[in-house]
Protein backbone atom coordinates (compact mmCIF):
# COMPACT_ATOMS: atom_id res chain seq x y z
CA UNK A 1 0.00 0.00 0.00
CA UNK A 2 2.84 2.38 0.84
CA UNK A 3 4.45 1.72 -2.55
CA UNK A 4 1.23 2.61 -4.37
CA UNK A 5 0.93 5.87 -2.41
CA UNK A 6 4.56 6.71 -3.16
CA UNK A 7 4.11 6.06 -6.89
CA UNK A 8 0.91 8.13 -6.94
CA UNK A 9 2.68 11.02 -5.18
CA UNK A 10 5.58 10.92 -7.65
CA UNK A 11 3.21 10.84 -10.61
CA UNK A 12 1.25 13.80 -9.25
CA UNK A 13 4.47 15.76 -8.74
CA UNK A 14 5.54 15.08 -12.32
CA UNK A 15 2.21 16.32 -13.65
CA UNK A 16 2.26 19.49 -11.55
CA UNK A 17 5.72 20.44 -12.78
CA UNK A 18 4.71 20.35 -16.45
CA UNK A 19 5.89 23.33 -18.50
CA UNK A 20 4.47 24.99 -21.62
CA UNK A 21 5.45 23.54 -24.96
CA UNK A 22 8.41 24.94 -26.89
CA UNK A 23 6.02 26.49 -29.40
CA UNK A 24 4.96 28.86 -26.65
CA UNK A 25 8.46 30.33 -26.57
CA UNK A 26 9.02 30.57 -30.34
CA UNK A 27 8.02 34.21 -30.85
CA UNK A 28 10.48 37.09 -30.76
CA UNK A 29 8.30 39.20 -28.46
CA UNK A 30 6.35 38.52 -25.26
CA UNK A 31 3.31 40.31 -23.92
CA UNK A 32 3.32 40.71 -20.14
CA UNK A 33 -0.38 40.97 -19.37
CA UNK A 34 -1.64 42.48 -16.11
CA UNK A 35 -4.12 40.06 -14.55
CA UNK A 36 -4.86 42.20 -11.52
CA UNK A 37 -3.80 41.77 -7.94
CA UNK A 38 -0.14 42.24 -8.82
CA UNK A 39 0.09 39.14 -11.02
CA UNK A 40 1.13 39.07 -14.66
CA UNK A 41 0.53 36.50 -17.39
CA UNK A 42 2.92 35.97 -20.27
CA UNK A 43 2.33 35.15 -23.92
CA UNK A 44 5.45 34.74 -26.08
CA UNK A 45 4.31 33.94 -29.60
CA UNK A 46 4.49 37.32 -31.31
CA UNK A 47 6.77 37.64 -34.37
CA UNK A 48 7.29 41.41 -34.04
CA UNK A 49 6.77 44.31 -31.66
CA UNK A 50 3.81 45.77 -33.59
CA UNK A 51 1.82 42.53 -33.30
CA UNK A 52 2.51 42.34 -29.58
CA UNK A 53 1.59 45.99 -29.10
CA UNK A 54 -1.71 45.51 -30.95
CA UNK A 55 -2.54 42.54 -28.72
CA UNK A 56 -2.13 44.50 -25.48
CA UNK A 57 -3.77 47.71 -26.75
CA UNK A 58 -6.27 48.99 -24.23
CA UNK A 59 -4.93 46.90 -21.35
CA UNK A 60 -3.48 49.15 -18.70
CA UNK A 61 -0.13 48.19 -17.16
CA UNK A 62 0.53 45.54 -19.82
CA UNK A 63 3.70 45.75 -21.90
CA UNK A 64 5.86 43.99 -24.50
CA UNK A 65 9.42 42.73 -24.03
CA UNK A 66 11.83 40.70 -26.13
CA UNK A 67 11.46 36.97 -25.59
CA UNK A 68 14.00 35.90 -22.99
CA UNK A 69 13.49 32.25 -23.96
CA UNK A 70 14.41 32.78 -27.60
CA UNK A 71 17.65 30.85 -28.05
CA UNK A 72 19.04 33.36 -30.58
CA UNK A 73 19.01 36.01 -27.85
CA UNK A 74 21.62 33.95 -26.01
CA UNK A 75 24.02 33.54 -28.92
CA UNK A 76 22.63 30.24 -30.25
CA UNK A 77 22.89 30.15 -34.04
CA UNK A 78 21.90 26.70 -35.36
CA UNK A 79 19.55 23.82 -34.58
CA UNK A 80 22.18 21.65 -32.92
CA UNK A 81 23.19 24.46 -30.59
CA UNK A 82 19.54 25.24 -29.87
CA UNK A 83 18.89 21.62 -28.94
CA UNK A 84 21.82 21.72 -26.51
CA UNK A 85 20.59 25.06 -25.13
CA UNK A 86 17.10 23.61 -24.55
CA UNK A 87 18.46 20.57 -22.70
CA UNK A 88 20.66 22.71 -20.45
CA UNK A 89 18.54 25.73 -19.62
CA UNK A 90 14.84 24.95 -20.10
Amino acid sequence: MKKILLIAALAATALVQAQPSQAYFRGNWCAKIDQGGGSFGERCDFPNFATCRNYIAGQSRSFCVQNQWQASNWGVRDNRSESYFNRQYR
